[in-house]
């Protein structure tokens, strides 16, 4: 069995407010797997291996990283979803993927922590109890790391440019196809779902929402991953074995 480890339930809607916890879990949707549910919330730093979400258990065996983990669970269960790409398209994934994880997952990093609605401040599932000192030494770190990024440093007009280029490149690959890739599902499709659902159902102010909720093929397809593999237990609340 595995077992999927995550900060847990927040924000009436999400089942965790890591985007690569919830890449992790569409991957094993997707790819037929079954797993169970951890919540650690904020002592996760107490087991994670890398000091991170998410990580999982399978019989005993510990991997961390979102990415890794995909990979040993293809290892493991085979190619489910990535099988029959070309090196065309394997490329075209990766190449989508690093844009996703390394320069989106930053401009949702800068509206989260600069949001007017505060939505970490008391967030269930990762930093609920944590006394106003603390938090507001998180805060600062977290402005301090997208600072020395680049992306903190944006005005609301460049920011704005800057996530709408992302977004409207994901509108044109996607175009008329069902998924990125073609007529299937493939582990990109994993990795960009778990951060446009995130996006498109954030509950704060958020430039990101109103470019991606403008482009009815991106919703569509938010849908349509949704409705094939997140009917059933959409939070993962019934799989869930333990609560922090």
């Amino acid at each position: 069995m595995i077992t999927l480890f995550r900060f847990g339930p927040a924000w009436e809607t999400f089942g965790c407010i890591s985007q690569f916890v919830l890449k992790v879990e569409t991957y094993l949707r997707m790819a037929g797997i079954d797993f169970e549910t951890k919540s650690l919330g904020v002592t996760f730093s107490e087991t994670a291996p890398k000091g991170k979400l998410p990580y999982i258990d399978h019989d005993g065996t510990t991997v961390a990283d979102s990415s890794i983990i995909v990979a040993y669970l293809e290892d493991q269960f085979g190619m489910r979803l990535d099988g029959s790409l070309d090196a065309v398209d394997r490329a075209r994934g990766h190449v989508i993927q690093r844009m996703v994880e390394e320069h989106i997952w930053w401009l949702m990093a800068r509206e989260r922590w600069w949001a007017p609605e505060n939505p970490y401040w008391h967030t269930p599932g990762l930093l609920q109890g944590v006394d106003q000192a603390s938090y507001e030494a998180v805060r600062d770190e977290n402005h301090r790391k997208c600072q020395e990024h680049g992306v903190g440093a944006f005005t609301d007009e460049e920011f704005g440019d800057r996530g709408r280029q992302d977004i409207d490149a994901l509108a044109t690959l996607l175009g008329d196809s069902p998924y990125l890739l073609g007529d299937q599902p493939t582990s990109v499709d994993a990795t960009t779902y778990a951060f446009l659902w995130q996006i498109m159902n954030a509950p704060y102010t958020s430039q990101l929402k109103e470019a991606s909720l403008g482009h009815a093929n991106l919703v569509g397809y938010i849908d349509r991953i949704h409705e094939r593999f997140f009917t059933d237990d959409p939070r993962s609340l019934e799989r869930e074995v333990s609560s922090a």
